[in-house]
């Protein structure tokens, strides 16, 4: 075997390892990726559940009376407040 063909030959081995590395990479972002699609639609689901309750809560303000309304605002507050809070921590925003 000649210099060049053995340089070739050991020059297709970085390649295929390099190649192998980069498949590995794709699989492992493949799972963070899919694990991060499933975190983020359970915590959406929770952010609708929380946005529910304070429409909820929104409705039973507006059809309440001048004297019992503010007593109904502390929970729709806390359900808002909670709500902001998630799309800080989880969004960032």
């Amino acid at each position: 075997m000649s210099k060049k063909d053995a340089y070739v030959e050991k020059a297709q081995a970085k390649i295929n390892e390099h190649a192998a590395k980069l498949d590995e990479l794709k699989a492992k972002v493949k799972v963070q990726v899919a694990d991060q699609k499933i975190e983020a639609h359970e915590h959406i689901e929770k952010l609708e559940l929380k946005l529910d309750a304070a429409k909820s809560r929104l409705t039973e303000i507006s059809n309440s009376t001048e004297d019992k309304w503010h007593d109904l605002t502390a929970r729709f507050e806390t359900l808002t407040d909670e709500c902001g809070a998630s799309f800080k921590k989880f969004f960032g925003k």
